[in-house]
C-alpha cells in the first residue's frame, strides 16, 4: 500500500479515529447501505481522501449491496457443494424470491452468497441476521424465518496429553516473565521450528527475530483471525471455544518481539467470534494478564478485536493488514515484508490463530517437548484437522503430524456418510491439491503432501463421494478463485475467469491452452491467491482427466 494512505491511517489511529472501514460498517448497521453521505462522512473522520474511501465502500462483500431488514447469507463453499452440489442456494433463491445481492420489494429481507460461515461439520449452512443454521432442514427453517443455532460437535485430541484443545491458563506467560526473558523465549520458540499454521509454513521463530531486529518502534502482532479457507473451521474454534489459549501466544510473541499492542482480526461471518475473544480480554484485564505492568513484571501489552467485511483475500497478510488500517483490502509486494514495514509502516509479526495457539506449549514446557509431540515425523508440534459433513464424525481433531490420510479419514472420521467411497481430498483449503482416492496412504505431514502436489494448509479436509462430477468441482473452484481476487493484478484478476468461463461452457477445453493459463497464473501473480489456485486444477488435470472434457 502507499505510504500516503499508510501516513493517513497512521494519523487516523494517534487521534483514536474511526477508520473508513469502521464508519462504513456502522452505516449498513444502522440503516442498511452505504450512501454517498456516508462516504463523505467515513472520509472526514478517518482523514482518508474520498475517492480511497469510495474504494473501500466497494471491496467488501458486506458493504457492496442495501441488506433487508431480515438479511440471509447462504454458504457456497467447497463443504457445501461437496453436501449437495450447491442445491441449497438454490432452494432459497426460489424460495425467497430473490437473487444475490437482491433485496425484497418491501425492505424486509435480502439475499446475499458468503465463502464461509464455519458449519463445514454439518453443511449445507445458511446465516439468518445472526444466527447460523446448518444441515437437514436448515433451508425450510430459513424460509420460514425460524432458523435455529446450529449444534457444534466438541473437538477432542489424540494425543496423549492435549495441547492445543486444553483450555490455555497462562502458565507459559508466568514462565517467560519470571524465568526465561524475552531472548529465551524466542531462542525455545526458534528451536521448537514452528512451522505457520495457515498456509505457507513459514517458521514463526524466523519471523519473530526478523521483526526484534527490526528498526523502528512501535512494534505490533497481528493475528490473522480471517479463515477464509472454505471448509476449514479450525481457528473458529480456538477463538471461540479456546480464547485464553490465543491470547496468551498473543501476548508471548509481544514479549519475545518487543511490542507492546496486538490486534486480532476476526471474520464477519463468525458472528460470535469478537464478541467471545472481547469477554476473554475483559476478564486477562481483570486477572492481570492484559494491560500495564502484567504480574508486576514491568511488561505492557494490550489487545484489541477488529472485524473484517468480507473478503477471502485479506487472509494474505499484506491484505490483511490494508484491512486493520480500513482500508481496501489488495495485496501489496513484498519486499519489505511485514516484519520489516507493517502496521503503519513499522515492524509487524503476522501469524495465524493456530501458530500462536501453539507458543503457550512451548513456553511452559520447552522446544524438546515440542518436538516429541509428533514422534513419526520431522514436523515437530501438534496440528488440528477438520472434516467435512461427509464423514461419519465429523469435527475439530488434534493429531501428530505423520499420521495417513487413510488413517485421519477412516479412523479418525469414521469413513464417510452411508457407506459411500472417497473419490478425492481436498486438503488445506481452496489452494490445495486433489489428493484421490488411491493417495490416501500419503502422511499428513508438510513435505509428504507436497510431493502429492497437496498442502496441510489450515488442515481442512473435503471429501468428495462418487457422486462428485469432477468438471463440476472445477467450476466451482474457479468460480470462487475469481470472485474473491482482489483485483490488482491482471493475471489473478483475467485468468481466473476466463478459466472458469472455460469449464463453464458446454464446449471441450484445451488442454494445452488451460495449461498455458495456469502457467501464467502461477509466475505473475502478485500473490498466493492466483499462483496458488492452480494447484488443485492440475490435480484435477492428473488424476481425472477424463472428467474434465479435455481436447488436445
Amino acid at each position: 500500500m502507499s505510504r500516503n494512505l499508510v501516513e493517513f491511517a497512521r494519523r487516523g489511529d494517534a487521534t483514536g479515529a474511526q477508520t473508513a472501514l469502521e464508519v462504513l460498517k456502522q452505516a449498513v448497521v444502522d440503516h442498511r447501505e452505504v450512501t454517498d453521505e456516508d462516504r463523505r462522512r467515513a472520509a472526514q473522520i478517518s482523514g482518508l481522501p474520498e475517492a480511497t474511501v469510495y474504494g473501500v465502500s466497494t471491496f467488501y462483500d458486506d458493504l457492496l449491496a442495501p441488506v433487508g431488514r431480515r438479511h440471509v447469507r447462504v454458504c457456497t463453499g467447497t463443504a457445501c457443494f461437496a453436501a449437495n452440489g450447491g442445491a441449497h442456494a438454490d432452494e432459497l433463491r426460489a424460495g425467497l424470491g430473490l437473487e444475490f445481492g437482491e433485496v425484497s420489494d418491501d425492505g424486509e429481507v435480502s439475499l446475499s452468497e458468503t465463502v464461509c460461515l464455519g458449519f463445514c461439520h454439518s453443511s449445507p449452512a445458511v446465516r439468518s441476521g445472526d444466527l447460523i443454521d446448518a444441515g437437514d432442514g436448515a433451508v425450510a427453517r430459513v424460509l420460514d424465518d425460524a432458523a435455529t443455532a446450529a449444534a457444534e460437535p466438541a473437538w477432542r485430541s489424540l494425543l496423549p496429553e492435549p495441547v492445543l484443545t486444553k483450555p490455555g491458563d497462562w502458565s507459559g506467560l508466568r514462565r517467560a516473565l519470571t524465568e526465561l526473558g524475552a531472548e529465551a523465549l524466542l531462542t525455545e520458540v526458534e528451536e521448537a521450528t514452528v512451522r505457520g499454521r495457515g498456509g505457507a509454513g513459514f517458521p514463526a521463530g524466523t519471523k519473530w527475530r526478523f521483526a526484534r531486529n527490526a528498526s523502528g518502534a512501535p512494534k505490533y502482532i497481528v493475528v490473522n483471525g480471517d479463515e477464509g479457507d472454505p471448509g476449514s473451521y479450525i481457528d473458529k474454534y480456538l477463538m471461540e471455544q479456546n480464547p485464553v489459549r490465543l491470547l496468551e501466544g498473543v501476548v508471548l510473541a509481544g514479549f519475545a518481539v518487543g511490542a507492546t499492542r496486538g490486534f486480532i482480526l476476526t471474520r464477519s461471518e463468525y458472528p460470535r467470534s469478537k464478541p467471545v475473544l472481547e469477554r476473554a480480554i475483559a476478564q486477562a484485564h481483570n486477572d492481570g494478564w492484559l494491560g500495564t505492568n502484567i504480574q508486576g513484571s514491568g511488561f505492557d501489552f494490550d489487545i484489541e478485536v477488529i472485524e473484517g467485511a468480507g473478503s477471502y483475500v485479506v487472509g494474505e497478510e499484506t491484505a490483511l493488514l490494508a484491512c486493520l488500517q480500513g482500508l481496501r483490502g489488495t495485496v501489496s509486494a513484498r519486499p519489505p515484508f511485514p516484519a520489516e514495514r507493517g502496521v503503519h509502516g513499522l515492524p509487524t509479526v503476522v501469524n495465524n490463530v493456530e501458530t500462536l495457539a501453539n507458543i503457550p506449549f512451548i513456553a511452559a514446557h520447552g522446544a524438546a517437548a515440542y518436538r516429541a509431540l509428533s514422534p513419526d515425523s520431522e514436523t515437530n508440534g501438534s496440528k488440528l484437522v477438520c472434516f467435512n459433513e461427509r464423514f461419519n464424525a465429523p469435527t475439530v481433531v488434534e493429531v501428530p503430524f505423520g499420521i495417513t490420510m487413510r488413517e485421519l479419514c477412516e479412523e479418525v472420521a469414521g469413513g464417510l456418510r452411508g457407506g459411500a467411497g472417497i473419490k478425492a481430498l481436498q486438503i488445506g483449503g481452496p489452494l490445495g491439491g486433489i489428493l484421490p482416492a488411491s493417495k490416501l496412504d500419503t502422511r499428513f505431514d508438510f513435505d509428504d503432501l507436497a510431493a502429492e502436489g497437496c498442502m496441510v494448509g489450515h488442515g481442512s479436509i473435503v471429501a468428495f463421494d462418487e457422486r462428485t462430477n469432477m468438471r463440476e468441482l472445477a467450476v466451482h473452484l474457479l468460480r470462487f478463485g475469481a470472485h474473491e481476487s482482489c483485483g490488482k493484478c491482471f493475471p489473478c484478476r483475467i485468468g481466473l475467469r476466463r478459466a472458469h468461463d472455460m469449464f463453464a461452457a458446454a464446449e471441450p477445453v484445451s488442454r494445452s491452452r488451460f495449461e498455458q493459463l495456469l502457467d501464467a497464473l502461477e509466475l505473475g501473480s502478485l500473490c498466493a491467491h492466483g499462483s496458488g489456485m492452480p494447484a488443485p486444477l492440475r490435480s484435477l488435470l492428473d488424476h481425472f482427466p477424463a472428467e474434465l472434457g479435455l481436447i488436445d
